[in-house]
This record gives structure tokens, sequence and C-alpha cells, in this order.
């Protein structure tokens, strides 16, 4: 909470508990807790290895690591789903596009065969009827008949040679053969004509109903399946994903920032277990993009006994009480001290204590600069200390953080 010498035994009450025993049962925190046997066989649930894109700068050493589930994970499958669908409808499209060019090309064909074809036809009926006119009129053999037609007609000379005096009926072959080539080109356009319609009808509805009521499906299940995600508890530390990653986020920042700090994940997690069991005391969670809900808003500080008075002082915009002020949020911020140590941790621009990766970030550098080199036990109890004035606090702090650190981050599967 970060506040006045009464502040342990205000913390503690605003967790509903009366000592330091009492709160450690109320976070429910299990240090050590090993990875469950996988039952024949059967994985657990992991990390996404999309999860970048559920939680938008998910570390990537947590993406394939075990989790559970607080809840249900069907928003999960269905989220998995509806992107197949989506992928078919994409891939459908794609092809129905391509059908469409592959059929307008076949009919460009087509075309240039059905006008092939009906000049030949002309060719064809002007060489009968010529040939008819030199036979009748001179009794032309094959040959002289050959000497008659150009090499350019439809049948060149060496072969009107060899028809020789069954040149007559080669020529009327040749003109039903065209005939019949162009009523077949403009058959099979027909038939190309149907099949674009059908093609147009079904991509209208696939492009103006179904895309869009798929894509629309995807959204929304975007954001539960991340919300899902985001509060599963990272198995071996019990820390929701987002907190986590809140965490992690928090020690690279401060790593470039103040490098001398030498701050790490498990040094504020230490912090988030007792201040909030990292976001979930009275049944909130950290949601998709970290934002804690419902908040988690302490006692008011009134004054009474054990408790110091201090009035408003943020006109009731984070704690919801425009009377009194009241710790917020999964670090526990008193108003006037997030003024101070506000953050952004998540890079959205705006600075919210009841946001894991904004208030992570606000605890990270008030540590640092209490405690300056975060490299030994009296340097980090000097953190916690003025974290909250309480040997008793800053001793169970301490405790949780270095069980994390021996725990460390738990290692992806699959």
């Amino acid at each position: 909470m970060l506040m006045a010498p009464s502040r342990s035994a205000r913390c503690l009450r605003a967790l509903g508990a009366t000592g330091v025993t009492t709160v450690m049962l109320v976070v429910g925190l299990a240090l050590g807790t090993a990875v469950p046997a996988r039952a024949q066989g059967v994985m657990p649930p992991t990390v996404p290895p999309d999860a970048g894109g559920l939680l938008p700068g998910l570390d990537p050493r947590l993406v394939g690591v075990p989790i559970e589930y607080a809840a249900s994970s069907r928003d999960v499958t269905a989220l998995r789903d509806a992107e197949t669908r989506l992928n078919g409808l994409l891939q459908e499209q794609t092809g129905l596009h391509q059908q469409e060019a592959s059929i307008d090309a076949l009919v460009a064909y087509l075309s240039r065969v059905q006008q092939k074809a009906a000049a030949d036809l002309v060719e064809a009926e002007e060489n009968v009827r010529r040939l008819t006119a030199l036979v009748y009129t001179n009794s032309s053999t094959g040959w002289q008949a050959s000497a008659f037609l150009d090499v350019q007609s439809a049948l060149d000379a060496s072969r009107v040679d060899k028809l020789g005096t069954s040149l007559t009926e080669q020529l009327v072959d040749a003109e039903h053969r065209a005939e019949i080539a162009r009523k077949r080109a403009s058959e099979v356009s027909t038939k190309l004509a149907y099949q674009r319609v059908g093609v147009d009808t079904r991509l209208h509805q696939l492009e103006t109903v179904d895309l869009p009521a798929t894509q629309r499906e995807v959204r929304v299940l975007s954001e539960t399946a991340a919300s899902t995600v985001a509060g599963a508890a990272v198995v071996g530390l019990n820390i929701p994903v987002a907190t986590l990653d809140a965490y992690l986020r928090a020690e690279a920042t401060l790593g470039r920032e103040q490098p001398s700090c030498g701050i790490t994940w498990w040094m504020i997690a230490g912090i988030g277990r007792v201040e909030s069991n990292h976001g979930r005391y009275g049944g909130s969670q950290p949601g998709a993009h970290g934002d804690v809900v419902p908040r988690i808003v302490g006692i008011p500080l009134d004054g009474s006994p054990g408790v110091a008075a201090i009035p408003d002082s943020d006109k009731g915009v984070w704690d919801l009480d425009p009377t009194w002020d009241r710790a917020v949020g999964p670090m526990q911020f008193i108003p006037g001290t997030w003024r101070r140590w506000k953050a952004d941790g998540d890079g959205n621009g705006v600075m919210d204590p009841n946001n894991v990766y904004d208030a992570a970030l606000g605890a990270a550098r008030y540590l640092c600069a209490a405690g300056g080199h975060l490299g030994d036990d009296a340097s980090l109890l000097r953190a916690y200390l003025s974290y909250n004035h309480s040997d008793a606090y800053a001793s169970n702090v301490l405790d949780g953080a270095r069980g994390y650190q021996s725990i460390g981050l738990p290692k992806p599967i699959g």
C-alpha cells in the first residue's frame, strides 16, 4: 500500500486478515507446487504459441509453459474452431476467384475457337463451291484443283494433291468438322456461363455474409480467449500469465532504465503475492490487457484504530471513494503514492494502478528507488520495508520472493 507506519495493520485489514499467517492463507500460494503428472500421456494446456496475438507483447519465455485455466477453456477452443472456419472461408474465396479467372480465360479461348471455326467454315464452303465450279466447267482432276487452290487456303497444296479424286468428299468433311467445332465451342461457352453465375453467387454470399460474420466471431472470441489465457495460472508458480508477463516486462524495463538496480521479476512477484495474490484477491482476475476486473480496493483510510487517516486525494477516480483514500489495484497503491510512481507498463498511453502492467512497473521503480542495488537480502528488506513499514510484512514478502527465485520460470513443454 506504500504508506504510513500503520500500513501493516491497514494492509491486513484491507485483505480481510488479522495477521501474516492469515494473509498467507488468504492469498493461497503454494510455492514449489510440482507440475501435475500427465495422465495417460495427455499434455496439460500451455500458453498458446500465438499468445503474442492474444496478449500483445507477451514475453516469449512464457510461450509453451504449462498453465491451469481458472475457468473452462472452451472459449479458447471455440476461437481455434472459428479461426479454422475463417481460414477455410478465405481459402474458398481464393479458390472462387481462381475459378472466375479460369472460366474467363477459357471463355476467351473458346471465343477465339468459335471465331476460327466460323472462319474455317466460311473457307471450307468457299473451297467446295470453287472446286465444284472448276470440276463442272473444266473436268479437272485433283492435281488441277491443287494448282487452282492457293497454299493459304484451309487445305494446303500438298494435301490437295494427296486427296486426288476424293477431294470433293474431303472438302465437304472439312466443312462439316468446322461446323461441329463451332457448335461445340458455343455449347461449352454456354455451360461456362452458367458455371460463372454459380461461382459469382457463392462468392457474393461468401464476401457479404459468411466472411464478415466469421471475422466478427473471431474478434469477439479473441477477446474472450485472451482473458482466459491472461488469467490462467502458470503451473509451479501459481501466477496468472498476464501478471507474470507484467513482472517480466517491468524487469526488462528497469534493466534498461536502471541497470544498476538489478531488480528481477521474482522480487516484484513477492510484493504482488502478498498485496493481492497477483491480482486475484476477492475473485478478481487480470484480463486480456492486464486490467484487473473487478477492481481490488482496500478499506477506507479513515483513521479507524490501526488505520491512517488519509482524506480523498483523487476525487474517487481510482479508489471509487470521494471521501477517503483507499489502496487500489494489484500492487495496492494509495492514490497519492500512485501520482508519484505512476507508470505505463503496457505502453497504451494510460497509467492505471488497476492494470497489472502499469502497477508492476510502478512498484519496480519504487523498489529500486528505495533499495538501491537489490543484490542481497539486506537491500531487499530495505526496499520492502519502504513499501510497508512492518518487519513481518517485509520478511513475508522476501520469503515469497526467494521462493519464486528458487522455482524459476517453468520450461516450455511439447
